[in-house]
């Protein structure tokens, strides 16, 4: 079942076709990479999907019903995010932030409280909530954005390079940590230049090139998986 559909989704600035009549179907539950050189748009099809900017033209469906291409706060009640960059507050605590971005949907503090209870576990941060967020280690602090934009249980995580500056052992562990989301019922897309990554823990990826998708690729296709990498594919599709 898909839970977004993007169709023939136009994203201009001046006379430059960022998003050039892309269309994407994300499955309900799945993990699906998106991958693209730098440039192709990806950061502005995500920008769109969380309602941070305004697609020009195009459809958007959510589990099946058409909305506004223009009601961002639609997509911001459904979708969280986290980018690479650290997003929370060094000078308060985990707890604090949790506060602060819980309150920003407008939940009620009982809920944050009952939320973060959930998240801190599956996160394994349980120990460190009241710990400043300047003393976190990388890891700690990759693996606490996503907790916060996960506050408002979203049915869509969306993760910008999550493991970027990350060692492997780390990168691991923040995967780990994605799967175990996904595994909550979460679908998540990520959007990462570590093509290796993506091959390994995703079950879907799509390929972007100038505005547009290519096409979208099952890992489990042992047929076409089993003597080509993800890099290969993607060489192929741009020559």
């Amino acid at each position: 079942m898909e839970i977004i559909f993007l169709d023939d989704i136009l994203k201009k600035y001046r006379k430059n076709k960022v998003l050039n009549g892309l269309t994407l179907n994300v499955e309900k539950g799945e993990i699906l990479g998106i991958m693209g050189k730098s440039g192709c748009g990806k950061t502005t099809l995500l920008k769109g999907l969380i309602g941070m900017i305004n697609y020009d033209s195009g459809k958007i469906y959510f589990n099946g019903e058409k909305i506004n291409i223009l009601n961002k706060n639609f997509l911001r009640n459904r979708v969280g995010f986290a980018s690479q960059e650290n997003m929370l507050y060094e000078e308060l605590t985990l707890m604090e932030n949790i506060v602060y971005y819980g309150k920003l949907y407008n939940l009620k503090k009982s809920e944050i409280i009952e939320n973060a209870s959930q998240l801190l576990g599956l996160s394994g941060l349980s120990n460190s909530k009241r710990l400043l967020i300047k003393n976190f280690s990388g890891g700690m602090k990759k693996r606490a954005n996503i907790l916060v934009s996960l506050v408002h249980d979203p049915d869509v995580l969306i993760l910008d390079e999550p493991t970027t500056g990350l060692d492997p052992i780390l990168r691991s562990s923040i995967w780990e940590y994605i799967l175990k989301i996904n595994k909550q019922g979460k679908t998540v897309i990520v959007s990462s230049h570590l093509i290796e990554e993506l091959q390994e823990y995703c079950t879907n990826v799509a390929f972007m090139h100038r505005g547009r998708i290519l096409g979208k690729y099952d890992i489990k296709d042992k047929e076409k998986f089993s003597e080509e990498t993800l890099n290969k594919i993607f060489i192929k599709w741009l020559s």
